[in-house]
Order: C-alpha cells, then sequence, then structure tokens
C-alpha cells in the first residue's frame, strides 16, 4: 500500500508574497475605477450643461420670435386705433400696465446688469405658438363670449387678441380686440368651446376671425431650489425655473439704423434708443456644471472679453445664439 505524504501546508513567506501580489493587483483595479469615474463624472457634466443650454435656447428662441406676434392685424406702435383694448384692473386679476399692456409697451425690452452676477434681464409680449379661428353661432358685441374650435388650449386668466382677417369693413372701426377669458365651457357641440369673455367685444366677429393667445413672458437669472443659479421664465409675473447651472446671461439687441429690416449693430440695453428699431436679439449663456470638483485642475474660460479661472473645478461653457424678431424681420 503506497504511503501518502503529509500536507506541509504554506509558508509565511508564500503568505507574504501573496498579499504583495494582491495589493498590486487591486491597486490597478482601484486606479482604473477612480479613472472611470472622473471620466464619467465629467462627460456627464458635460453633456447636462449642454442639453441645459439647448433647452433653454429653444425655449427663448421659441418666446422671441413671437415677440408682437398679431397674427393678421396691422400692428403700428404710431397708431394703434384699430385695436380695441378691453384689459383694464377690473376685469383682470393683478392688473399690471408691465404685464397686461400690449399697445403701449414695447414688444421687447431689457435691462442691464440687474439679474445675480450681473446678469441681464429680458421681457417678450406677443403671441402663443396655436392660433383658432371663431366658428358659429356668432355672437353680438354685447355678449360676452365667442365660440371656438377644440383645438386651442384657452383656459380661465387667459389674455387673448381677437382680429377679423377678412376684407376690411369701413363702417366698424376696431380691426382687433384684446380680451381677458373668464371661463371656457364646451359649446352647442362637442367640437365647440365657448370662451366667456370679462368685457364686450367692439362687433361680432365670425367665421373670418383668429384668437390668439397673448403672454408677456420676463427672462432673468435667479437662485434656484437647489442653491444654484438658474435661468427663470416668468409669464404674466408667475415665476418658474427652467434650467439650472446658468451662471449669467448676457444679451445684445440687433439694431437696423437704416431701414432695411436688417440688424446693423449689436448694442447692451441702455444704447438702445428705440425698441422699435430692434430687429435681432443675440442671448450668451454662461452655464456650468451642478457639481463642483469636476475638472482635474481650475479651468479658464473667456466670458465679456476676460479670462477667468475659479477654483471650484466646474466646468464651464459659453454658449451664443442669434434670434431674428420674425415680425420686424422682412416686413414693411
Amino acid at each position: 500500500m503506497k504511503k501518502l505524504n503529509k500536507q506541509l501546508g504554506i509558508s509565511l513567506v508564500e503568505v507574504l508574497v501573496a498579499l504583495v501580489i494582491s495589493v498590486f493587483l487591486l491597486g490597478g483595479i482601484v486606479q482604473v475605477y477612480s479613472g472611470n469615474k472622473a471620466t464619467f463624472r465629467f462627460t456627464n457634466a458635460l453633456a447636462e450643461i449642454q442639453e441645459n443650454a439647448r433647452f433653454a435656447m429653444e425655449i427663448m428662441a421659441q418666446d422671441l420670435r413671437l415677440a408682437g406676434e398679431w397674427g393678421c392685424i396691422p400692428f403700428d406702435p404710431d397708431d394703434t386705433s384699430n385695436i380695441n383694448d378691453t384689459l383694464n384692473a377690473g376685469n383682470v386679476t393683478g392688473y399690471n400696465t408691465d404685464l397686461h399692456d400690449f399697445v403701449g409697451e414695447e414688444s421687447i425690452e431689457g435691462e442691464n446688469d440687474t439679474g445675480i452676477n450681473g446678469s441681464d434681464t429680458l421681457t417678450i409680449r406677443g403671441g402663443k405658438p396655436s392660433q383658432t379661428n371663431v366658428e358659429g353661432p356668432f355672437t353680438a358685441p354685447t355678449t360676452q363670449n365667442i365660440f371656438t374650435d377644440t383645438t386651442n388650449t384657452i383656459t380661465a386668466g387667459d389674455i387673448i387678441l381677437v382680429g377679423r382677417c377678412g376684407a376690411n369693413d369701413l363702417l366698424i372701426a376696431f380691426e382687433a380686440d384684446i380680451l381677458p377669458v373668464t371661463s371656457v365651457v364646451v359649446g352647442t357641440t362637442s367640437d365647440q368651446r365657448r370662451i366667456n369673455l370679462g368685457a364686450n367685444k367692439s362687433q361680432q366677429f365670425e367665421n373670418d376671425a383668429m384668437v390668439i393667445e397673448l403672454q408677456t413672458v420676463d427672462y432673468d437669472i435667479q437662485n434656484g431650489a437647489s442653491g444654484e443659479p438658474a435661468l427663470f421664465r416668468a409669464e404674466f409675473g408667475v415665476a418658474q425655473e427652467l434650467v439650472e447651472g446658468v451662471e449669467d446671461m448676457q444679451i445684445l439687441y440687433g439694431i437696423d439704423n437704416d431701414n432695411d429690416q436688417f440688424p446693423n449693430q449689436y448694442v447692451a440695453s441702455d444704447a438702445v434708443g428705440d425698441w422699435e428699431d430692434v430687429v435681432a436679439v443675440r442671448i450668451s449663456l454662461l452655464m456650468r456644471s451642478i457639481e463642483d470638483f469636476v475638472t482635474e485642475a481650475p479651468q479658464t474660460y473667456t466670458w465679456l472679453g476676460a479670462a477667468v479661472t475659479p477654483a471650484d473645478r466646474r466646468i464651464r461653457q459659453v454658449f451664443t445664439t442669434t434670434v431674428a424678431l420674425r415680425n420686424r424681420i422682412g416686413s414693411s
């Protein structure tokens, strides 16, 4: 019978060698993990600020393109006799001239250095994207309602512009009314809505009339809910945080000096002589990552012509876009 050798075990030297090898392997794994984590944080932060900037620019550009939107109604700020403005403190809750006067106030204006970090502010007055048409039954001027189809999003508290798009009847002084909405209910048929109004109409609007929702929108930079600087959008004074991580916003206005409906120069708001000469707006946003210590070293960026190197090691990028005011560009 063959005798088996006794197991002698592992020596201390062998254990130490194994531990050293394990430490080297573990160190490599930790190093790879740390590198991948740092790369992930960087790329994730970069993607976040780029997406936030794209979203902010898109929303602002949409509102700017609708500045001074009156649909088919001709609007001359020097002669507003064709507009019947019914808005007042008696029929609009919290009536404020800056927010609710679409005839006397500019469709676009701004101020320098009034937001945090010396950022600019922007005010836009005009229509919303969707329009709808008036439908029968057509109601008399003293009847404070109109009927439309169900494709619109008009609700109680909205401000609407109702205007004739057909041939001008010289016997009727006004082409359009600005009216407050008190309520919206289903009309006489399921595909209609009855819009109840807070004032009398100037006339009986019929199916050549269109309806546009109006809005006054303010943009500025404030501290958001998380404590980070954010872009805020306020509609009729009701502010909503739109995008966080917007550290600064600077705005230049394209001025048409020779009446060819295209900008000759871009200036800050305090250099705008007449806001009716503004035909384009150039917006620059300074975006920063929400998390700090994302980069390996402090990052230098250029803002307002100066090089800046903050110590928080956040990613910062500057995004700029120019938006033409389509209701002024190319119009006679």
